[in-house]
């Protein structure tokens, strides 16, 4: 096994946040639902600024288990999903383009297969992190 599913670390609980792309501007709305492949090709990067908190959680750890990133990412992007999602009225379901960010820390961009491992950079524009941290694992 490669990728996200090796990330595991031993904390009592992860704040989780999605960021879904800003609805209300013509910027956001152009990016929107774009995989990293699609983004590189329109030459449109995608900033910090551009996204907004749209869903906020806590995950526990389970008695003696580390939490596992990959599934709880995986589950996640299954739940928002749902008819009986939560805050159905007021967020959209989680997509390609959206970003989970982990503990104010770590981020991972939606991709059109799985997640890849992204930052911000100084300059607040979206960079892919190269390595290990990142899923191809199917939606």
């Amino acid at each position: 096994m490669t990728g996200v599913e090796l990330i595991k670390e031993k904390r009592k609980i992860m704040k989780i946040e999605i960021l879904m792309l800003k609805e209300n501007n013509e910027r956001g709305v152009r990016m929107m639902f774009l995989s990293l492949e699609q983004l590189q090709k329109l030459k449109l990067n995608p900033t910090r600024a551009d996204y907004e908190i749209a869903y906020e959680t806590e995950v526990k750890e389970q008695e003696g288990t580390a939490l596992n990133v990959s599934e709880i990412m995986e589950g996640l992007y299954e739940r928002l999903n749902r008819p009986d999602r939560p805050n159905r009225k007021t967020m959209r379901s989680m997509s390609v383009g959206d970003i989970i960010q982990i503990d104010g820390k770590e981020l991972f961009f939606c991709d059109s297969v799985g997640f890849k491992k992204i930052s911000f950079a100084g300059t607040g524009e979206l960079v892919l992190k190269a390595g290990k941290e990142n899923s191809e694992k199917g939606k």
